[in-house]
């Protein structure tokens, strides 16, 4: 260990050396004033028009350590250039760094702010230096210098080795302090080793930050960056929560700042699972170092003895603590989930009592999940399932895309749709873009259940009819208005009276053939008529999903287009399963029709798993319904959904998503014909929306069941439940395919 630098005395330059120095190496002429420090010398440079920050390093400190402050800050700036740190000053002879009698010298800019000391238990500012320390240490990442790597007391790794100073301290602390000293010896360094390191900046403690004088909870500045080394990236994060634990449990102080910095830089179940055991650790050092250097240095005896009294409490209550509890409540705060494992039917039982016998079970083995990632989903045991069945992650499983965008912007700003924000508007100005003229309002709600829903409500308001036209077996959302046009998920006779309770519903054979869809029509809309009632909308899933899964027929939404003009009735074409892509290469399902619904309804891929759904009507019918009726919705539209969605259509964009669709879906298709299987009455479906339609119901169940023992998830549609559902990421590739064939061959057989 190198404890040069604290065992050799503060510089001895006054303030008068300071204002030559200023002068003579930067050509500033200014006022110094003497600031606190623990090896160093810094003064505060006052000069007539800016006002500076001096350090003169420790003669102990290696000299080219300033070289790799200065290296760091740059990178950092130019990683994250609103970090509020510091910038460097240049000399007269436009160097970064200079030298003072064998001491480093460094000029940085002064942030004016108050000391954040006696607001240490304030859970604003504690998220606020969680979230600085997330930037920070995202901001480094990529950073090394050879400095970083010498044998540094302040190094938390190298708490352990601080084992001889315990004879500086009291008695009575030093047991508590060996247990923690030894714990991180035995099981927390060695758990360490595969975890991500970087440059760290290693000392956000209370010292090195400065608030906002009007608002104490915004951290406008962080200096000293002497304490600069190399290790695990969690050392950050333990070090900041570390001087936060003033006041309230420790578990709930350490939780509010991971939380925060869990968003910026997301953190590993492991790191996450150590916390306690680094904060401890960083108290012990902190102890031990602080009754070390005052024994050396009594005249700094204040500065160096500063945080003593917090880092004992906060190593007594860590002690007095439940480990296991706090890392429950740390995990919770960092949506890294429970430790605690539940056998499956204890986890059957709690679902049941809690959740309801409404809500059923995929598949006859419960899948159990953990994580997603791409098209991979993994289950609390640690299998690997490949989906071939949601299309809510649209783009993959957690695409980190997503999830950055997310997170960010819910770091920022989360707010509704009755305030001007123009992320909002932008992102439905990119998504108007994608639909034909006159498409172009856009109305934003949570999910497909709600975008439908509107829909209906905007038809019988401008139509004034309250009556709706729909497919046979169709599937349009879980809200009073869309259950009555979703007789998918009733028997007849209680769909027939959910439907009356919105003046009736008439269905048409899922099979219409565009030809006689006007007919077909023309024979619902009487029916209509004869219960008293009209039809305002026509609705259509434009890929069929719960009809069985069909291509578009040619010429069917024309005939449908006709009919609603011709009945003054509105055209509403549902996306929510068939948009964004997946029917590729088309963005739009009702594009290969060649015709402009008068409402677009999107839901479920929007957001890739965050809650978005749209409408989106013409600025006449949207005129027509604001002027007649009213509508808001809380957290719809608000910018972190704008943020999710905007990201998805970069992904989609950018890895020509819809194309892929097309072609992989092409190529299951033709293999799986391929398959000449006798089972296999149709292969059919567009893009990445395969429907395998099997002879009865039973054998599409008994298909289902064996792929997902076979760690391969698919599902199950039509009037009969007997076609096989495959609508997977739109991520899939063709060696995915190979491997949901290879499984369904031997499960066909």
């Amino acid at each position: 260990m190198d404890f040069s630098a604290f065992d050799t005395p503060r510089p001895d330059i006054d303030a008068d050396t300071a204002e030559l120095i200023a002068l003579e190496q930067y050509g500033i002429e200014g006022k110094a004033q003497p600031l606190a420090g623990e090896r160093d010398r810094n003064f505060k440079i006052t000069a007539q028009s800016d006002v500076y920050a001096l350090k003169v390093g420790n003669a102990g400190d290696r000299l080219d350590s300033l070289e790799a402050q200065v290296g760091a800050m740059a990178h950092a700036l130019r990683r994250d250039p609103g970090l509020p740190i510091p910038a460097v000053v240049r000399t007269r002879d436009d160097r970064l760094t200079t030298q003072h009698r064998g001491h480093g010298i460094q000029l940085v800019s002064f942030i004016e702010g108050a000391s954040p000391r006696s607001m240490t238990s304030m859970p604003g500012l504690r998220r606020s230096i969680g979230t600085l320390a997330g930037r920070m240490s995202r901001s480094l990442r990529g950073y090394d210098h050879p400095s970083l790597h010498r044998a540094f007391p302040w190094n938390l790794g190298r708490a352990v080795e601080l084992t001889p100073l315990l004879e500086f301290v009291d008695p009575a602390l030093q047991p508590l302090i060996e247990a923690v000293l030894t714990r991180m010896a035995d099981d927390v360094i060695p758990q360490l080793e595969g975890m991500p390191k970087q440059a760290l900046h290693g000392d956000l403690n209370l010292d090195n930050m400065v608030v906002d004088l009007a608002d104490s909870e915004r951290i406008v500045g962080l200096f000293d960056f002497g304490d600069m080394h190399y290790g695990p990236r969690v050392y950050e994060l333990a070090v900041a929560a570390a001087y936060q634990c003033s006041g309230s449990e420790p578990a709930a102080a350490i939780a509010q700042v991971a939380s925060a910095f869990h968003v910026v830089q997301p953190l590993e179940s492991p790191e996450i699972d150590l916390l306690p055991d680094l904060v401890a650790a960083r108290a012990a050092q902190s102890i031990l170092m602080a009754s070390r250097s005052s024994e050396r240095h009594p005249d700094n005896n204040y500065y160096l003895t500063g945080d003593r009294g917090l880092m004992i409490e906060t190593l007594q209550r860590l002690a007095g603590s439940d480990r296991a509890e706090s890392v429950l409540r740390i995990r919770k705060a960092c949506g890294a989930g429970s430790v605690r494992s539940r056998s499956l039917e204890e986890a059957l039982d709690l679902r049941r009592r809690r959740l309801g016998p409404a809500l059923s079970l995929s598949y006859d083995d419960p899948v159990r999940l953990e994580r997603g990632d791409g098209v991979w989903l993994y289950e609390e045991s640690g299998s690997r399932l490949l989906d071939a069945y949601n299309n809510v992650p649209h783009i993959g499983h957690a695409h980190p895309q997503v999830v950055s965008a997310v997170a960010s912007q819910t770091g920022r700003l989360s707010t509704n749709t009755r305030y001007l924000v123009d992320e909002v508007a932008e992102y439905a100005d990119r998504l108007a873009g994608l639909l034909p003229d006159p498409l172009g309002v856009v109305m934003f709600v949570n999910s497909g259940s709600e975008a439908n829903d509107l829909a209906y409500q905007i038809a019988a308001t401008v139509t004034g009819a309250p009556g709706v036209i729909t497919t046979d077996n169709a599937y349009h959302g879980m809200t009073l208005a869309t259950t009555a046009m979703s007789p998918e998920e009733y028997p007849e006779t209680a769909w027939s009276s959910q439907a009356a309770r919105i003046g009736g519903a008439a269905l048409l054979a899922s099979g219409s053939a565009a030809e006689q869809l006007g007919s077909e029509m023309t024979r619902a809309s009487s029916e209509l008529s004869e219960r008293g009632t009209a039809a305002g909308m026509a609705i259509f899933d434009t890929v069929f999903s719960s009809e069985g899964i069909f291509e578009l027929p040619e010429g069917f939404l024309r005939s449908a287009r006709d009919w609603a003009d011709a009945n003054g009735a509105l055209l509403v074409a549902d996306e929510i399963q068939a948009g964004f892509g997946r029917v590729g290469p088309s963005f739009w399902g009702f594009a290969n029709d060649s015709v402009v619904p008068d409402i677009v309804t999107l839901g479920k891929p929007m957001g890739n798993g965050y809650p978005m759904g749209a409408v989106v009507t013409t600025p006449e019918i949207a005129a027509e319904f604001a002027s007649k009726w009213h509508f808001f919705s809380t957290f719809a539209g608000s910018p972190v959904a704008a943020a999710a969605g905007d990201a998805v259509l970069d992904v989609i964009e950018a890895e020509a998503l819809p194309q892929n669709a097309l072609a992989v879906g092409e190529y299951l298709r033709a293999a799986v014909r391929q398959l000449d299987r006798p089972a296999v009455v149709d292969v059919r479906g567009p893009g990445l929306f395969i429907g395998i339609e099997l002879a009865d119901a039973d054998s599409a169940a008994d298909v289902v069941n064996r792929l997902r023992r076979r760690g391969i998830l698919i599902g199950r549609s039509g009037p009969k439940a007997n076609v096989l559902k495959i609508r997977p990421p739109l991520v899939f590739t063709n060696q995915h395919a190979d491997i949901v064939l290879a499984a369904l061959a031997e499960a066909l057989s």
